[in-house]
């Protein structure tokens, strides 16, 4: 029954993704023509792949950008879903329907809903922005109110490390996105929440623990190993994000200049750079995952 159930993936996997997938590294390596009546290759070897690094710089900023947000992301999703699970694992009025609000973006963020919503000029007008923070103080008119809302002057004033204030902007400036991207990851840390016994918890007030070490040396540890499944599926849901620009740019090469060898050369680059990526992070992670035996 269960090679029953797997079936359509089985099938799937052999009659579509490994021939596509075969098709791409062969693409990669050749000079393809597509004319009306047939698809002709000529293979040139690793030559596409050295023309995306000595030839093509707007691939390498895209490339380097996409990697730098990915990480950037990354961290902010993981700490802002694990934040708002934390919050949605109390008991108050209303939780259910809390719980509902946060996941409704997964859900409309596909499809026909997703191009409206990218298209929108609302939206286009906030992304637009360099800063946020200097949207809201627009709306509020010049004077004091609006020197406070300035989260720049505000993070400079603390003398915070450029990196870290960097990524503090760029969250804030990307707020819609992270609140977007987080919903699978909330369900995951709220399940691990979720499965933590309250009696470890009341063995632990017996004891004399704070709530802050409860949950350094409980509710931490123990849900360490879902830190690794978000990780993991943050960085692989990024790979795709279409706001990196760097999807966008391949299907430009392949489908508007015609360079299929060349589009599937930069489609195996990236994939390449991020797969580096996830097996480097979930290495360092997994180093320190608690897993009770």
């Amino acid at each position: 029954m269960g090679y029953l159930f797997v079936l359509p993936f089985i099938i799937g996997l052999l009659a579509i993704f490994l021939p596509s997938l075969y098709d791409s590294i062969v693409y990669s390596l050749s000079e393809v023509s597509i004319r009306l009546d047939a698809v002709t290759q000529r293979g040139v070897g690793f030559q596409n792949y050295i023309q995306a690094f000595t030839e093509d710089t707007e691939f390498r900023v895209l490339l380097l950008s996409a990697i730098q947000r990915t990480v950037q992301d990354l961290v902010v999703i993981v700490i802002f879903s694990f934040f708002i699970a934390t919050l949605l694992n109390q008991e108050f009025v209303g939780r259910g329907f809390a719980r509902t609000i946060f996941f409704l973006p997964v859900i409309l963020a596909t499809g026909i809903i997703a191009n409206a919503d990218a298209n929108s000029l609302v939206m286009n007008t906030f992304a637009a922005s360099t800063n946020t923070d200097s949207v809201i103080s627009s709306a509020f008119g010049s004077g004091g109110l609006q020197s406070l809302l300035n989260l720049q002057d505000l993070l400079s004033s603390m003398n915070l490390n450029k990196t870290v204030m960097q990524t503090i902007l760029t969250a804030v400036d990307n707020t819609y996105n992270v609140v977007n991207s987080s919903g699978v990851q909330i369900i995951i840390f709220l399940a691990a929440l979720q499965s933590i016994s309250p009696s470890i918890f009341e063995a632990a007030r017996v004891e004399g623990a704070t709530k802050w070490e409860e949950f350094w040396k409980i509710t931490f540890p123990m849900i360490t190993p879902m830190i690794l499944v978000n990780v993991v599926y943050t960085i692989v849901d990024s790979f795709t994000n279409p706001q990196y620009g760097i999807l966008e740019y391949i299907q430009e090469q392949a489908f508007s200049n015609s360079q299929i060898g060349f589009a599937s050369a930069l489609s195996w680059i990236y994939f390449i750079f991020v797969g580096t990526l996830l097996a480097l992070v979930t290495f360092i992670i997994s180093k320190r995952i608690h897993y009770l035996d």
